[in-house]
């Protein structure tokens, strides 16, 4: 995949991903609230805390869009439908091929994770705070749009890109490219970070016993393979649609 490099600085295109991703942190909140009640409770209304952690996200996500979309211009990572959009520049053809992985590991993807999430439960330690809430769908589907914009902005435009450009500085400066290996590398890191990031909330509902650990780290990594591998093949806007879909079954068919 090539990029464009007359748009060195990238803002505006820094600025449009930061308005979706403030957007999509928006939709996020009603099933957040649900997952939090407590926060009802507060003395500050709930719009305002709301647009305001919406807000938080939007601007840290145009600093970190922006290093993303400059480091990525110059070792083959972008975001093209979305650059020849905010630039006016032709569009380029749609890959058939990153379409239909996209879509494939999107529903297929999501149904695997809801059978492994069943076979994990057996083995499951008993819930620190034992629930039966139920989440209206409405606010699982509002939901999948933070994992399908946000996230990707987060994990694979700002961190896959940035351990991609930095093992390439340190490995293999000389070389006009990263290697196959640099871009797989920083694909895998990427996907594990992010199954880490979510040890803390799982903490909140288990005992972080080893299963807990693995359950956590597998379920949440697994598909930030293939999506990374979408990323740096034809672009971040098909890892974003595979991430979505993948989250509209999880929500939708298994509920959480």
């Amino acid at each position: 995949m090539t990029t464009d490099t007359s748009n060195k600085h990238h803002l505006r295109l820094a600025l449009f991903w930061a308005l979706l991703g403030t957007l999509a942190a928006l939709a996020l909140f009603p099933y957040a609230l649900s997952l939090n009640p407590a926060v009802a409770q507060l003395p500050t209304p709930l719009p305002v805390i709301a647009i305001a952690s919406a807000l938080q996200t939007g601007l840290l996500l145009i600093l970190l869009n922006w290093i993303g979309l400059r480091l990525g211009n110059s070792i083959g990572l972008d975001t093209p439908i979305a650059r020849a959009l905010v630039y006016g520049q032709p569009f380029a053809p749609i890959s058939k091929s990153a379409l239909n992985t996209a879509l494939i590991v999107g529903c297929i993807g999501g149904i695997v994770l809801i059978g492994l999430s069943l076979a994990f439960q057996p083995w499951m330690p008993p819930m620190a705070t034992p629930t039966t809430l139920e989440i209206d769908l409405w606010k699982r589907i509002l939901a999948s749009f933070y994992g399908g914009i946000t996230e990707e902005l987060l994990l694979r435009l700002f961190g896959m890109t940035l351990m991609a450009w930095l093992l390439w500085k340190i490995f293999e400066r000389d070389k006009p490219q990263p290697s196959t290996w640099i871009f797989w590398l920083a694909i895998v890191a990427a996907a594990i970070l992010f199954g880490v990031g979510h040890l803390p909330a799982a903490a909140n509902v288990w005992a972080l016993t080893p299963i807990v650990v693995i359950r956590t780290i597998t379920l949440n990594a697994l598909l930030g393979i293939p999506f990374g591998f979408l990323y740096w093949r034809w672009g971040l806007e098909y890892a974003m649609l595979s991430h979505f879909l993948a989250d509209l079954v999880l929500h939708g068919i298994g509920g959480s």
